[in-house]
């Protein structure tokens, strides 16, 4: 599959379970790029800077990320102070700048194409994306999910929290994509969410 599909939704809808699934079932490319959000709020905390002038980050073939020649583990990156401070990074137009420009020359070295979920993929990164999905689910729900994810270190108030800065940003805020497909996932479960995108995807 050669085609660019975005997956966004706020936290604890599936966006990564569903990208991670289809791109097993098409031999594609999938990316995180909340991690890009991440890497630079570990890359700001551990230099003590906010400058975002040098930020250069680079991600290959093989969706390996470094800034400024830095790479970070997963167990660097999903950990309490990272999420609150990526939250707030994310609110800065150069870095979403920053970020918007990488995943473009991502999209471009990859030629089986890519699945990427985000807050803004297919709002403001990839407009013209071949599918746009976005993910919902009940609170409740997301908050369960969540604290299973971060080992309980991400509260039903952490996600409403990022819920409201994610929405009510200046920039990029988090929503519904033109054209894109809508699905709650609140009382389904991820393999039925699949079927539904799977049928979508035979009509391109």
């Amino acid at each position: 599959m050669n085609y660019i599909v975005t997956i966004d939704g706020p936290s604890g809808v599936g966006k990564t379970s569903l990208g991670s699934l289809l791109a097993q079932e098409y031999n594609s490319n999938f990316f995180s790029s909340g991690k890009l959000y991440r890497i630079i709020a570990k890359y700001f905390i551990d230099h003590s800077t906010s400058d975002t002038s040098n930020l250069q980050i680079e991600i290959n073939e093989e969706l390996q990320i470094t800034l400024n020649s830095f790479s970070y583990s997963d167990s660097d990156l999903y950990i309490k102070n990272i999420n609150s401070k990526s939250s707030e990074i994310a609110k800065i137009k150069e870095v979403r700048q920053i970020v918007s420009e990488s995943l473009t020359n991502l999209s471009k070295k990859l030629s089986n194409g890519l699945i990427i979920e985000g807050r803004d993929m297919g709002s403001i990164v990839f407009p013209n994306a071949d599918l746009k999905i976005y993910l919902d689910a009940d609170i409740e729900v997301r908050s369960k999910r969540r604290l299973k994810q971060s080992n309980d270190s991400e509260t039903k108030e952490d996600l409403l929290k990022r819920d409201d800065n994610d929405k009510n940003r200046a920039e990029s805020p988090l929503v519904i994509p033109d054209d894109a497909l809508y699905i709650d996932n609140s009382d389904i479960n991820m393999d039925d969410v699949l079927e539904l995108v799977k049928e979508k995807l035979k009509l391109l």
